[in-house]
Protein backbone atom coordinates (compact mmCIF):
# COMPACT_ATOMS: atom_id res chain seq x y z
CA UNK A 1 0.00 0.00 0.00
CA UNK A 2 2.69 2.47 0.96
CA UNK A 3 5.44 3.53 -1.37
CA UNK A 4 8.81 4.04 0.23
CA UNK A 5 9.16 7.59 1.55
CA UNK A 6 12.32 9.35 0.35
CA UNK A 7 14.65 10.20 3.21
CA UNK A 8 16.37 13.16 1.59
CA UNK A 9 19.71 11.43 1.28
CA UNK A 10 20.48 13.64 -1.68
CA UNK A 11 20.33 16.80 0.41
CA UNK A 12 21.69 15.67 3.76
CA UNK A 13 25.43 15.58 4.32
CA UNK A 14 25.74 13.10 7.17
CA UNK A 15 28.52 12.38 9.59
CA UNK A 16 28.77 9.47 11.94
CA UNK A 17 28.75 9.97 15.69
CA UNK A 18 30.96 7.79 17.84
CA UNK A 19 28.59 6.91 20.64
CA UNK A 20 30.18 4.50 23.07
CA UNK A 21 27.75 4.99 25.94
CA UNK A 22 24.72 2.74 26.47
CA UNK A 23 22.67 5.81 27.48
CA UNK A 24 22.68 9.35 26.08
CA UNK A 25 21.28 12.16 28.22
CA UNK A 26 20.62 15.59 26.76
CA UNK A 27 22.33 18.77 27.95
CA UNK A 28 20.69 21.44 30.05
CA UNK A 29 19.23 24.07 27.66
CA UNK A 30 20.43 26.94 29.82
CA UNK A 31 18.44 30.01 30.86
CA UNK A 32 14.75 29.55 29.99
CA UNK A 33 13.52 32.68 31.75
CA UNK A 34 12.70 34.50 28.50
CA UNK A 35 10.78 31.57 27.01
CA UNK A 36 7.22 31.64 28.25
CA UNK A 37 5.58 28.41 29.33
CA UNK A 38 8.63 26.14 29.59
CA UNK A 39 11.06 25.63 32.44
CA UNK A 40 12.83 22.94 34.40
CA UNK A 41 10.41 20.78 36.31
CA UNK A 42 10.14 21.54 40.00
CA UNK A 43 7.97 18.49 40.61
CA UNK A 44 9.90 15.60 39.03
CA UNK A 45 13.57 14.63 39.14
CA UNK A 46 14.99 11.85 36.96
CA UNK A 47 18.12 9.73 37.08
CA UNK A 48 18.99 7.21 34.35
CA UNK A 49 21.45 4.51 35.38
CA UNK A 50 22.39 6.83 38.22
CA UNK A 51 22.99 9.96 36.07
CA UNK A 52 20.87 13.10 36.43
CA UNK A 53 18.59 14.07 33.53
CA UNK A 54 16.85 17.35 32.68
CA UNK A 55 13.05 17.27 32.99
CA UNK A 56 11.00 19.98 31.26
CA UNK A 57 7.72 21.41 32.46
CA UNK A 58 5.54 22.89 29.74
CA UNK A 59 2.33 24.84 30.37
CA UNK A 60 0.17 27.58 28.88
CA UNK A 61 -0.01 29.99 31.82
CA UNK A 62 -1.92 32.88 30.25
CA UNK A 63 -3.86 32.00 27.10
CA UNK A 64 -5.78 28.79 27.61
CA UNK A 65 -9.28 27.53 26.93
CA UNK A 66 -8.98 24.55 29.23
CA UNK A 67 -7.76 24.80 32.81
CA UNK A 68 -5.44 21.79 32.64
CA UNK A 69 -3.22 23.63 30.13
CA UNK A 70 -2.34 26.10 32.85
CA UNK A 71 -1.08 23.20 34.96
CA UNK A 72 0.66 21.63 31.98
CA UNK A 73 2.79 18.50 31.86
CA UNK A 74 6.35 17.33 32.42
CA UNK A 75 8.45 15.49 29.86
CA UNK A 76 11.78 13.75 29.53
CA UNK A 77 13.57 12.17 26.57
CA UNK A 78 16.73 10.09 26.50
CA UNK A 79 18.47 7.70 24.10
CA UNK A 80 19.81 4.23 24.76
CA UNK A 81 21.07 1.01 23.27
CA UNK A 82 18.14 -1.39 23.49
CA UNK A 83 20.40 -4.41 23.98
CA UNK A 84 20.47 -3.76 27.74
CA UNK A 85 17.93 -2.79 30.39
CA UNK A 86 17.92 0.83 31.55
CA UNK A 87 17.03 1.70 35.13
CA UNK A 88 15.25 5.05 35.47
CA UNK A 89 14.26 6.58 38.78
CA UNK A 90 11.52 9.21 39.02
CA UNK A 91 11.51 11.20 42.25
CA UNK A 92 8.46 13.29 43.08
CA UNK A 93 8.34 16.43 45.20
CA UNK A 94 5.55 15.14 47.41
CA UNK A 95 3.86 11.90 48.36
CA UNK A 96 2.63 9.60 45.62
CA UNK A 97 -0.96 8.71 46.50
CA UNK A 98 -1.40 6.51 43.40
CA UNK A 99 0.00 6.22 39.90
CA UNK A 100 -0.73 4.69 36.51
CA UNK A 101 1.62 4.12 33.57
CA UNK A 102 0.17 3.72 30.05
CA UNK A 103 0.65 1.99 27.73
CA UNK A 104 2.12 -0.92 29.64
CA UNK A 105 5.44 -1.01 27.80
CA UNK A 106 7.80 -0.65 30.77
CA UNK A 107 8.02 -2.21 34.22
CA UNK A 108 7.40 0.21 37.09
CA UNK A 109 7.62 -0.30 40.83
CA UNK A 110 7.02 2.11 43.69
CA UNK A 111 10.23 2.20 45.72
CA UNK A 112 9.01 4.63 48.37
CA UNK A 113 6.31 7.23 48.97
CA UNK A 114 8.06 9.59 46.55
CA UNK A 115 10.02 7.38 44.11
CA UNK A 116 9.02 5.26 41.10
CA UNK A 117 11.56 2.94 39.46
CA UNK A 118 11.27 2.06 35.77
CA UNK A 119 12.98 -0.87 34.03
CA UNK A 120 13.14 -0.11 30.32
CA UNK A 121 14.10 -2.60 27.64
CA UNK A 122 13.63 -1.34 24.11
CA UNK A 123 12.14 1.91 22.90
CA UNK A 124 8.93 3.22 24.41
CA UNK A 125 6.75 6.28 24.87
CA UNK A 126 4.61 6.22 28.00
CA UNK A 127 2.46 8.54 30.07
CA UNK A 128 2.66 8.36 33.86
CA UNK A 129 -0.25 9.77 35.82
CA UNK A 130 0.74 10.57 39.39
CA UNK A 131 -1.67 11.79 42.06
CA UNK A 132 -0.06 14.18 44.54
CA UNK A 133 -2.06 16.00 47.21
CA UNK A 134 -5.24 14.94 45.45
CA UNK A 135 -4.24 16.34 42.06
CA UNK A 136 -3.35 14.39 38.92
CA UNK A 137 0.03 15.28 37.39
CA UNK A 138 1.47 14.08 34.08
CA UNK A 139 4.95 12.86 33.20
CA UNK A 140 5.66 11.87 29.58
CA UNK A 141 8.68 9.66 28.99
CA UNK A 142 10.27 8.87 25.64
CA UNK A 143 13.05 6.25 25.55
CA UNK A 144 14.55 6.43 22.06
CA UNK A 145 17.14 4.92 19.78
CA UNK A 146 20.58 6.54 19.89
CA UNK A 147 20.97 9.16 17.17
CA UNK A 148 23.94 7.97 15.12
CA UNK A 149 23.67 10.36 12.20
CA UNK A 150 23.37 14.12 12.27
CA UNK A 151 23.73 16.69 9.49
CA UNK A 152 27.02 18.51 9.06
CA UNK A 153 26.84 21.91 10.75
CA UNK A 154 29.18 23.33 8.08
CA UNK A 155 26.86 22.38 5.24
CA UNK A 156 25.31 25.61 3.85
CA UNK A 157 22.03 23.77 3.22
CA UNK A 158 21.72 23.01 6.96
CA UNK A 159 20.50 25.40 9.64
CA UNK A 160 22.06 23.81 12.71
CA UNK A 161 20.69 24.96 16.09
CA UNK A 162 23.00 24.03 18.97
CA UNK A 163 21.85 23.33 22.54
CA UNK A 164 20.48 26.50 24.12
CA UNK A 165 17.65 28.95 23.54
CA UNK A 166 16.70 30.27 20.09
CA UNK A 167 13.94 32.78 19.26
CA UNK A 168 12.64 33.21 15.71
CA UNK A 169 9.10 34.48 16.15
CA UNK A 170 5.77 33.57 14.64
CA UNK A 171 5.26 32.06 11.15
CA UNK A 172 8.98 31.63 10.66
CA UNK A 173 10.10 29.94 7.44
CA UNK A 174 13.55 28.41 7.97
CA UNK A 175 13.63 26.89 4.47
CA UNK A 176 14.85 29.92 2.57
CA UNK A 177 18.18 30.99 1.04
CA UNK A 178 19.11 27.44 0.15
CA UNK A 179 18.34 25.86 3.54
CA UNK A 180 16.93 22.36 3.11
CA UNK A 181 17.45 20.97 6.62
CA UNK A 182 16.62 22.47 10.00
CA UNK A 183 18.34 20.51 12.77
CA UNK A 184 17.52 20.99 16.46
CA UNK A 185 20.35 19.58 18.55
CA UNK A 186 19.54 17.87 21.86
CA UNK A 187 19.16 20.56 24.51
CA UNK A 188 17.91 23.21 22.08
CA UNK A 189 14.68 25.08 22.84
CA UNK A 190 13.20 27.07 19.94
CA UNK A 191 10.54 29.71 20.41
CA UNK A 192 8.87 29.79 17.00
CA UNK A 193 5.97 28.65 14.89
CA UNK A 194 6.56 27.63 11.28
CA UNK A 195 4.73 28.40 8.06
CA UNK A 196 6.40 27.05 4.92
CA UNK A 197 4.79 26.92 1.47
CA UNK A 198 5.74 25.50 -1.92
CA UNK A 199 8.86 23.60 -0.90
CA UNK A 200 10.46 20.37 -2.13
CA UNK A 201 12.96 18.15 -0.35
CA UNK A 202 13.06 19.67 3.14
CA UNK A 203 13.61 18.16 6.57
CA UNK A 204 12.94 19.27 10.13
CA UNK A 205 14.89 16.91 12.36
CA UNK A 206 16.69 16.61 15.69
CA UNK A 207 15.88 16.17 19.37
CA UNK A 208 15.17 19.76 20.34
CA UNK A 209 11.94 21.34 21.61
CA UNK A 210 9.59 23.88 20.03
CA UNK A 211 8.05 26.03 22.80
CA UNK A 212 5.05 28.03 21.60
CA UNK A 213 3.22 29.38 24.67
CA UNK A 214 4.08 33.00 23.94
CA UNK A 215 1.45 33.28 21.17
CA UNK A 216 -2.26 33.46 21.80
CA UNK A 217 -4.78 31.69 19.61
CA UNK A 218 -6.36 33.58 16.72
CA UNK A 219 -9.73 33.91 18.44
CA UNK A 220 -8.07 36.16 20.99
CA UNK A 221 -6.26 38.23 18.38
CA UNK A 222 -9.14 39.41 16.22
CA UNK A 223 -12.70 38.42 15.26
CA UNK A 224 -11.28 37.94 11.76
CA UNK A 225 -8.89 35.26 12.98
CA UNK A 226 -9.71 31.58 13.53
CA UNK A 227 -7.71 28.66 14.90
CA UNK A 228 -7.61 26.94 11.50
CA UNK A 229 -5.95 29.86 9.68
CA UNK A 230 -2.44 29.12 8.43
CA UNK A 231 -0.72 31.76 10.56
CA UNK A 232 -2.23 30.30 13.74
CA UNK A 233 -0.65 26.84 13.38
CA UNK A 234 2.31 25.50 15.30
CA UNK A 235 3.77 24.16 12.05
CA UNK A 236 2.06 24.55 8.68
CA UNK A 237 3.43 23.06 5.45
CA UNK A 238 1.41 23.67 2.28
CA UNK A 239 1.71 22.76 -1.40
CA UNK A 240 4.97 20.94 -0.68
CA UNK A 241 6.62 17.63 -1.55
CA UNK A 242 9.20 15.30 -0.01
CA UNK A 243 9.09 16.42 3.63
CA UNK A 244 10.68 14.76 6.66
CA UNK A 245 9.78 15.71 10.24
CA UNK A 246 11.62 13.58 12.78
CA UNK A 247 12.61 13.53 16.45
CA UNK A 248 11.33 16.90 17.66
CA UNK A 249 9.05 17.79 20.58
CA UNK A 250 6.31 20.46 20.45
CA UNK A 251 4.72 21.99 23.55
CA UNK A 252 2.06 24.70 24.12
CA UNK A 253 1.07 25.17 20.48
CA UNK A 254 -1.45 28.03 20.07
CA UNK A 255 -3.63 25.97 17.70
CA UNK A 256 -3.18 22.86 15.53
CA UNK A 257 0.26 21.43 16.14
CA UNK A 258 1.44 20.03 12.78
CA UNK A 259 -0.43 20.46 9.50
CA UNK A 260 0.38 19.24 6.00
CA UNK A 261 -2.02 20.88 3.55
CA UNK A 262 -2.05 19.52 -0.01
CA UNK A 263 1.37 17.89 0.44
CA UNK A 264 2.89 14.71 -1.00
CA UNK A 265 5.63 12.29 0.06
CA UNK A 266 5.60 13.09 3.77
CA UNK A 267 7.50 11.12 6.43
CA UNK A 268 6.94 11.79 10.15
CA UNK A 269 8.85 9.73 12.69
CA UNK A 270 9.39 9.86 16.44
CA UNK A 271 7.78 13.22 17.11
CA UNK A 272 6.30 14.18 20.44
CA UNK A 273 3.31 16.54 20.19
CA UNK A 274 2.35 17.26 23.77
CA UNK A 275 -0.54 19.71 23.57
CA UNK A 276 -1.16 21.99 26.59
CA UNK A 277 -1.88 24.91 24.28
CA UNK A 278 -4.40 27.72 24.25
CA UNK A 279 -7.26 26.08 22.43
CA UNK A 280 -8.11 22.99 20.38
CA UNK A 281 -4.63 21.57 19.79
CA UNK A 282 -5.27 19.03 17.05
CA UNK A 283 -2.16 16.90 16.73
CA UNK A 284 -1.63 16.38 13.00
CA UNK A 285 -3.57 17.26 9.87
CA UNK A 286 -2.47 14.92 7.08
CA UNK A 287 -4.20 16.44 4.08
CA UNK A 288 -2.25 14.87 1.23
CA UNK A 289 -0.90 11.78 -0.52
CA UNK A 290 1.79 9.15 0.14
CA UNK A 291 2.19 9.83 3.86
CA UNK A 292 3.85 7.66 6.51
CA UNK A 293 3.59 8.58 10.22
CA UNK A 294 5.17 6.28 12.80
CA UNK A 295 6.69 5.84 16.26
CA UNK A 296 5.22 9.04 17.69
CA UNK A 297 3.32 10.35 20.72
CA UNK A 298 0.41 12.73 20.24
CA UNK A 299 -1.24 14.51 23.15
CA UNK A 300 -3.96 16.92 22.12
CA UNK A 301 -7.07 18.60 23.46
CA UNK A 302 -8.84 17.89 20.16
CA UNK A 303 -8.37 15.38 17.32
CA UNK A 304 -5.02 13.65 17.50
CA UNK A 305 -4.87 12.99 13.73
CA UNK A 306 -7.27 14.40 11.17
CA UNK A 307 -7.03 12.48 7.89
CA UNK A 308 -8.91 14.84 5.62
CA UNK A 309 -10.58 18.20 6.06
CA UNK A 310 -10.53 21.85 5.09
CA UNK A 311 -7.46 24.08 5.24
CA UNK A 312 -6.55 27.71 4.71
CA UNK A 313 -5.16 28.43 1.25
CA UNK A 314 -4.47 32.11 2.14
CA UNK A 315 -5.73 33.23 -1.25
CA UNK A 316 -6.50 36.75 -0.08
CA UNK A 317 -6.52 38.90 3.03
CA UNK A 318 -9.64 38.54 5.16
CA UNK A 319 -11.35 41.87 5.83
CA UNK A 320 -14.77 40.63 7.01
CA UNK A 321 -16.20 37.44 8.51
CA UNK A 322 -18.03 36.48 5.32
CA UNK A 323 -14.63 36.00 3.66
CA UNK A 324 -13.47 33.33 6.07
CA UNK A 325 -15.21 30.46 4.27
CA UNK A 326 -13.83 31.20 0.77
CA UNK A 327 -10.28 30.87 2.12
CA UNK A 328 -10.96 27.21 2.96
CA UNK A 329 -10.18 24.45 0.47
CA UNK A 330 -9.88 20.67 0.41
CA UNK A 331 -7.62 18.24 -1.42
CA UNK A 332 -7.31 14.61 -2.47
CA UNK A 333 -6.17 12.28 0.32
CA UNK A 334 -4.95 8.74 -0.27
CA UNK A 335 -2.13 6.26 0.40
CA UNK A 336 -1.65 6.99 4.09
CA UNK A 337 -0.02 4.73 6.70
CA UNK A 338 -0.10 5.47 10.44
CA UNK A 339 1.63 2.97 12.75
CA UNK A 340 3.23 2.43 16.15
CA UNK A 341 1.59 5.44 17.76
CA UNK A 342 0.54 6.48 21.26
CA UNK A 343 -2.51 8.77 21.37
CA UNK A 344 -3.46 10.75 24.46
CA UNK A 345 -6.77 12.58 24.25
CA UNK A 346 -6.68 15.43 26.73
CA UNK A 347 -10.20 16.85 26.27
CA UNK A 348 -12.06 16.49 22.95
CA UNK A 349 -11.96 14.76 19.59
CA UNK A 350 -10.96 11.39 18.20
CA UNK A 351 -7.59 9.74 17.80
CA UNK A 352 -8.25 9.12 14.11
CA UNK A 353 -10.67 11.73 12.77
CA UNK A 354 -11.40 10.39 9.29
CA UNK A 355 -12.83 13.66 8.05
CA UNK A 356 -13.66 17.11 9.30
CA UNK A 357 -16.08 18.13 6.52
CA UNK A 358 -13.65 17.25 3.75
CA UNK A 359 -14.28 17.07 0.01
CA UNK A 360 -12.64 15.47 -3.03
CA UNK A 361 -11.27 11.98 -2.18
CA UNK A 362 -10.24 10.06 0.95
CA UNK A 363 -9.22 6.42 0.56
CA UNK A 364 -6.54 3.79 1.16
CA UNK A 365 -5.88 4.59 4.80
CA UNK A 366 -4.07 2.10 7.08
CA UNK A 367 -3.77 2.58 10.85
CA UNK A 368 -2.08 -0.16 12.87
CA UNK A 369 -0.29 -1.01 16.11
CA UNK A 370 -1.51 1.93 18.18
CA UNK A 371 -2.46 2.69 21.78
CA UNK A 372 -5.25 5.04 22.85
CA UNK A 373 -4.91 6.43 26.38
CA UNK A 374 -7.44 9.22 26.74
CA UNK A 375 -11.15 9.32 27.47
CA UNK A 376 -12.73 12.17 25.49
CA UNK A 377 -16.10 13.08 23.96
CA UNK A 378 -15.41 11.04 20.80
CA UNK A 379 -14.15 7.60 19.91
CA UNK A 380 -10.79 6.29 18.78
CA UNK A 381 -12.18 6.32 15.23
CA UNK A 382 -14.28 9.39 14.53
CA UNK A 383 -15.84 11.54 11.83
CA UNK A 384 -17.73 14.79 11.96
CA UNK A 385 -18.76 14.81 8.35
CA UNK A 386 -20.72 17.66 6.82
CA UNK A 387 -18.51 17.59 3.73
CA UNK A 388 -18.84 15.95 0.33
CA UNK A 389 -16.09 13.32 0.38
CA UNK A 390 -16.90 9.61 0.34
CA UNK A 391 -14.32 8.27 2.78
CA UNK A 392 -13.62 4.61 2.05
CA UNK A 393 -11.14 1.73 2.09
CA UNK A 394 -9.97 2.28 5.66
CA UNK A 395 -8.21 -0.47 7.63
CA UNK A 396 -7.70 -0.18 11.39
CA UNK A 397 -5.88 -3.07 13.08
CA UNK A 398 -3.99 -4.08 16.22
CA UNK A 399 -5.29 -1.32 18.50
CA UNK A 400 -5.47 -1.22 22.31
CA UNK A 401 -7.89 1.20 23.98
CA UNK A 402 -7.51 2.04 27.67
CA UNK A 403 -11.07 3.41 27.69
CA UNK A 404 -14.51 2.46 26.34
CA UNK A 405 -14.97 4.94 23.47
CA UNK A 406 -14.56 3.05 20.21
CA UNK A 407 -16.28 4.86 17.33
CA UNK A 408 -18.08 8.16 16.82
CA UNK A 409 -18.92 8.35 13.13
CA UNK A 410 -21.51 10.89 12.06
CA UNK A 411 -22.51 12.00 8.57
CA UNK A 412 -24.47 15.25 8.62
CA UNK A 413 -26.01 17.84 6.37
CA UNK A 414 -23.72 20.51 4.93
CA UNK A 415 -22.07 22.09 7.98
CA UNK A 416 -18.96 23.86 9.19
CA UNK A 417 -18.29 25.06 5.64
CA UNK A 418 -18.53 21.57 4.18
CA UNK A 419 -20.62 21.06 1.03
CA UNK A 420 -22.59 18.04 2.32
CA UNK A 421 -23.49 14.86 0.46
CA UNK A 422 -20.61 12.74 1.77
CA UNK A 423 -20.54 9.20 3.14
CA UNK A 424 -18.32 6.69 5.00
CA UNK A 425 -17.92 3.20 3.53
CA UNK A 426 -15.78 0.07 3.61
CA UNK A 427 -14.10 0.30 7.02
CA UNK A 428 -12.48 -2.72 8.68
CA UNK A 429 -11.51 -2.73 12.36
CA UNK A 430 -9.48 -5.82 13.20
CA UNK A 431 -7.89 -7.00 16.46
CA UNK A 432 -9.10 -4.15 18.67
CA UNK A 433 -8.78 -4.71 22.41
CA UNK A 434 -10.77 -2.50 24.79
CA UNK A 435 -10.26 -2.13 28.56
CA UNK A 436 -13.97 -2.05 29.42
CA UNK A 437 -16.94 -4.37 29.65
CA UNK A 438 -18.77 -5.07 26.35
CA UNK A 439 -21.88 -3.19 27.47
CA UNK A 440 -19.79 -0.11 28.25
CA UNK A 441 -18.31 0.18 24.74
CA UNK A 442 -20.09 3.21 23.36
CA UNK A 443 -20.69 6.21 21.08
CA UNK A 444 -22.26 6.06 17.63
CA UNK A 445 -22.45 5.40 13.90
CA UNK A 446 -25.11 7.72 12.45
CA UNK A 447 -25.72 8.26 8.76
CA UNK A 448 -27.64 11.25 7.37
CA UNK A 449 -29.67 9.87 4.43
CA UNK A 450 -29.90 6.93 2.03
CA UNK A 451 -27.13 8.49 -0.07
CA UNK A 452 -25.11 10.04 2.74
CA UNK A 453 -24.87 6.91 4.82
CA UNK A 454 -22.41 4.85 6.82
CA UNK A 455 -22.11 1.37 5.34
CA UNK A 456 -20.03 -1.79 5.26
CA UNK A 457 -18.31 -1.45 8.62
CA UNK A 458 -16.73 -4.72 9.74
CA UNK A 459 -15.38 -5.63 13.18
CA UNK A 460 -13.08 -8.67 13.33
CA UNK A 461 -11.85 -9.94 16.70
CA UNK A 462 -13.19 -7.00 18.68
CA UNK A 463 -12.75 -7.76 22.41
CA UNK A 464 -13.69 -5.95 25.61
CA UNK A 465 -11.97 -7.15 28.77
CA UNK A 466 -11.10 -10.28 26.82
CA UNK A 467 -14.70 -11.00 25.73
CA UNK A 468 -15.32 -11.39 22.00
CA UNK A 469 -18.03 -8.98 20.80
CA UNK A 470 -20.19 -10.44 18.02
CA UNK A 471 -23.04 -7.94 17.69
CA UNK A 472 -23.94 -4.32 18.22
CA UNK A 473 -26.51 -5.42 20.80
CA UNK A 474 -23.68 -6.35 23.15
CA UNK A 475 -22.45 -2.74 23.12
CA UNK A 476 -23.86 0.74 23.81
CA UNK A 477 -23.02 2.00 20.29
CA UNK A 478 -25.95 3.91 18.73
CA UNK A 479 -26.94 3.54 15.07
CA UNK A 480 -29.83 4.70 12.89
CA UNK A 481 -31.64 3.66 9.72
CA UNK A 482 -28.88 5.16 7.56
CA UNK A 483 -26.23 2.86 9.02
CA UNK A 484 -26.00 -0.23 6.79
CA UNK A 485 -24.21 -3.58 6.72
CA UNK A 486 -22.47 -3.63 10.10
CA UNK A 487 -20.76 -6.99 10.56
CA UNK A 488 -18.96 -8.74 13.42
CA UNK A 489 -16.65 -11.75 13.07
Amino acid sequence: MMRKIPLLTAILVLIKLNVAADVVLYPDPGDLSEIEGIRESGLFDVTVNGEDGFVYHGSEPEFNKYGYAKKGGHFFTFEHDDSSTVELSLKVDGEIEKFEVLPKLVEVEKESSSVLNYSIKGYAKVLTKVWIAGEEQWFILSAEEIEHEIPDSDDPSVLFLEAGVHQFGRTWDPFVDGVKTLYLAPGSVVQATIRSVDKKGISLIGKGVFAQAVWENGKQVSPLKAEWMADMMGMHFRDSEDIVVEGITVINCPSYQLEFADCEEVYVNNVKLLGFGESNNDGMHLYGRHILVENSFIGASDDRICVTGLFDREKFEVTQKSELQPRLEDTDVHDMHIRNMVFWGQKNGGDIMITWNGGKTCQDILVEDCYSLGFTNKGFLAAKHGGSVVAKDILIRNIELFHRRLVSLEVKEASCWGAGGGAIRDVLLENVSIHAEPGEVDLQMLGHSEESNISDITFVNLTANGQHILSLDETAIKTNEFTKNIRFE
